[in-house]
């Protein structure tokens, strides 16, 4: 299956998800992978209008109902796009530079430029400032929504959590001990929040670190480094959820890690003949989305590592996100509840309904005096006296029986 270039799903993935793909070309699909076919792509973006430089560099979902997502592209351009009426809601573009982080925060869009300038999106002045160059990642924080996360190349740009409403840094990370007094190369290529506190970071130099911004020490608390010399791991993209850890490698598909003991990986997830670009969780922890060089889209299963689905998208992949369809059909379906809200039962001033006064007014009375009651036949059984149940003998029989 894994040089097989057509798509499959397996009979046991029944889960109703929703991917969303943006592509290399700018491009940007729709996938229901529960309908009757589960690998029609629907362009959410009119393919005329995209140029060489509308490559999408990050998408993320700008509210907590998921109903919502927010794309940036290469030609420094965002897109805010409702899942729910399938329409783009805003287009404008910010910076100098292509997109690399994106996020809402206490209702402003935040913006995260490759050159490091960051800026919140307010009026009637966007707020900016500088976070340094050669940014590489900017996420924010789902539980705190003013705590942002940085990640690039070299020392400078090494793991850094700010604050959005003083625009100051809270925590910078120390990079690990010297070997042989040279300081160890950091490039932290992409970046996530595990929780509030906790910060996890992968590098194209193999590491995958995880770093507590509570305690008094600013380096890894827990660290996976590659071991093997032959292996040459590089990670391309992280993703979390609950405990685990799940990072995309450019030549080794995918792996997941535990964050209580990262000295290895706890599974590997095979099928990719690429660099893998994108990789997601879906709400319940369950199941894997992942996007590959290879222009394919696939969904793992998180803990059985089983492929359950693959589709082949013809463009590459660099974004992919999936959600539950009842998740953004959820809006929709309040619009109707609130729409049945509206029935009013009209009624006369006495509070009756003359339809049902005029009905009931033809009927004819019936006199319950002078109604028969038909006597019912008592049974058998119903005697008091079980003896006079038994039936008789005849004279004869009990003549014979003398005899």
């Amino acid at each position: 299956m894994k040089y097989a270039s057509v798509n499959a799903k397996c009979p046991s993935y029944t889960d109703s998800h929703t991917l969303y793909v943006g592509a290399h070309t700018g491009s940007f699909k729709r996938i229901h992978v529960h309908d009757d076919d589960p690998f029609r792509q629907v362009n959410l973006q009119p393919i005329e209008l995209l140029t060489k430089t509308s490559k999408i560099t990050c998408m993320e979902f700008g509210n907590v109902d998921r109903t919502e997502i927010l794309i940036g592209r290469a030609n420094r351009c965002v897109k805010v796009f409702d899942c729910s009426k399938e329409e783009s809601i805003s287009n404008f573009e910010i910076g100098t530079d292509e997109i690399v982080g994106l996020g809402r925060s206490n209702g402003c869009i935040v913006v995260g430029s490759a050159n490091g300038m960051v800026q919140i999106v307010k009026y009637p002045e966007p707020v900016k400032f500088s976070v340094g160059e050669n940014l590489f990642r900017l996420r924010l924080c789902p539980e705190d929504e003013t705590r942002m996360v940085t990640g690039g190349k070299l020392l400078k740009q090494i793991i850094k959590l700010w604050d959005l409403e003083t625009q100051k840094v809270l925590f910078i990370a120390k990079n690990v001990k010297k070997v042989l007094e040279l300081e160890q190369h950091v490039w932290d290529n992409d970046v996530v929040f595990v929780d509030r506190n906790l910060i996890a970071a992968c590098s194209r130099h193999g590491y995958v670190r995880l770093y507590d911004t509570r305690g008094p020490a600013r380096r890894p608390v827990q660290d996976f480094t590659s071991s093997d010399p032959d292996d040459q791991l590089a990670f391309s993209c992280l993703a979390s959820h609950g405990d685990y850890l799940y990072a995309g490698t450019t030549t080794f598909g995918a792996r997941a890690f535990d964050i209580r003991r990262m000295k290895n990986h706890i599974h590997v997830y095979k099928g990719f003949t690429g660099t893998v670009t994108s990789i997601r969780v879906d709400s319940s922890g369950n199941h894997l989305f992942t996007g590959c060089l290879d222009r394919y889209v696939r969904v793992h299963h998180a803990h059985r590592t089983a492929l359950e689905y693959r589709c082949y998208v013809k463009s590459k992949p660099t974004q992919v996100l999936g959600i539950e369809f009842k998740e953004h059909q959820a809006s929709t379906n309040q619009d109707e509840v609130n729409s049945d809200d509206d029935i009013q039962i009209v009624a006369n001033e006495e509070g009756s309904d003359p339809e049902y006064d005029e009905m009931f007014s033809k009927m004819k009375t019936v006199n319950e005096s002078k109604a028969k009651i038909p006597m019912k036949r008592k049974s058998i059984s119903s005697t008091k006296n079980p003896e006079d149940n038994v039936l008789p003998v005849s004279h004869k029989k009990v003549k014979n029986l003398t005899m």
